[in-house]
């Protein structure tokens, strides 16, 4: 049973139990079955047992801890399932490609470590690509951040982010689904799913998005729950930007620096980076970047160094994030 058909069902009864009270006729002009009443209760008792077996909780639609902003939106799941903790505070949702280019990783790396810094709880999906990216940004800034599955809470889906999962949860954030126990991560769930992403969040950033991507569904549904939408825009000839352009054509807002994020949650630009003290031949290495990447044949002739000394500054140059290794053998500065 579905949100909407869930809450309509409602509207002829004072609470859930009387449901199993209503007269055939009705259940059938409402173009339901239920099952009886005792194995209803059966089968949920064992549910809650599962759940909490593993760890979990289950908050519903009436229970005061569930989400205020979930409430405002048209088809609220009437279930959650929460392994951790939900947000307590007002959040971002970033989300993107799952094909992420090296712009787009390191524009979400940098970017979530500010936001994430300033306060802002980081929602998404877990999904590989810039979803998973996010997520582990602000793990690594001891902040806490929420991820909304497409399958149910026991489902270890994408495997490969178990590490992920568990760094989620003890950082004080949390998993969140609508699905039950044991609900595959079938194609169907994920575009469900990102009304919740939106719905628990002020804002949606889109980082990279070709223009089938679900991030694109996530923004369309943002904008129907009156969220603002944020689109970084990215290079003309990268088919991972093709939807964050669209997005912006279509009146999404232009954002370039993690600043005007923290302007839409009227909150200060927070560095904590203390101020770094380049050497000389630091400074002159870095300002040789105008926008684009360099090749290390370039910097050579740029500086007039040697082969050695350049390697060395260009390490020490990465290790602060000043700039990026990108394929090849080029490197990029890093906008703060």
């Amino acid at each position: 049973m579905g949100p909407r058909r869930f809450f309509k069902l409602l509207n002829f009864v004072q609470n859930p139990e009387e449901v199993f009270s209503l007269p055939k006729s009705r259940i059938k002009e409402l173009g339901l079955e239920l099952p009886e009443k005792e194995k209803a209760l059966a089968k949920a008792k064992n549910e809650f047992a599962l759940v909490n077996k593993l760890g979990g909780k289950v908050i519903s639609f009436f229970d005061e801890d569930y989400p205020p902003l979930l409430r405002e939106i048209s088809d609220p799941p009437p279930i959650l399932y929460v392994l951790g903790n939900l947000p307590q505070k007002t959040g971002l949702a970033v989300v993107g490609s799952r094909r992420a280019t090296s712009y787009g990783r390191e524009v979400c790396r940098k970017w979530v470590s500010v936001l994430a810094r300033a306060g802002i709880p980081i929602v998404s999906g877990l999904a590989l690509g810039i979803d998973s990216m996010a997520h582990e940004a602000a793990v690594k800034e001891n902040a806490p951040t929420y991820a909304v599955l497409g399958c149910g809470l026991d489902v270890n889906y994408p495997a490969s982010n178990s590490w992920l999962r568990r760094e989620i949860i003890a950082k004080g954030g949390g998993l969140i689904t609508e699905f039950p126990l044991g609900t595959k991560p079938r194609p169907g769930n994920f575009p469900i799913r990102n009304r919740l992403i939106s719905g628990l969040s002020a804002a949606v950033l889109v980082i990279e998005a070709d223009l089938k991507s679900g991030s694109l569904i996530t923004a369309r549904l943002a904008a129907e729950q009156g969220r603002e939408v944020l689109a970084v825009p990215g290079p003309v000839y990268s088919s991972q930007s093709r939807g964050t352009h669209a997005l912006i054509r279509d009146g999404a807002l232009l954002v370039d620096h993690p600043e005007q994020v923290l302007e839409i949650f009227s909150l200060s630009f927070l560095n904590e980076r203390e101020e770094l003290t380049l050497s000389e031949e630091e400074a002159k290495v870095l300002n040789c970047f105008e926008g684009e990447p360099l090749e290390f044949d370039e910097l050579i002739l740029k500086t007039g160094l040697e082969v050695d000394k350049l390697l060395q500054i260009l390490t020490n140059l990465e290790l602060e994030g000043l700039i990026v290794k990108q394929s090849g053998n080029a490197y990029l500065k890093v906008s703060l």
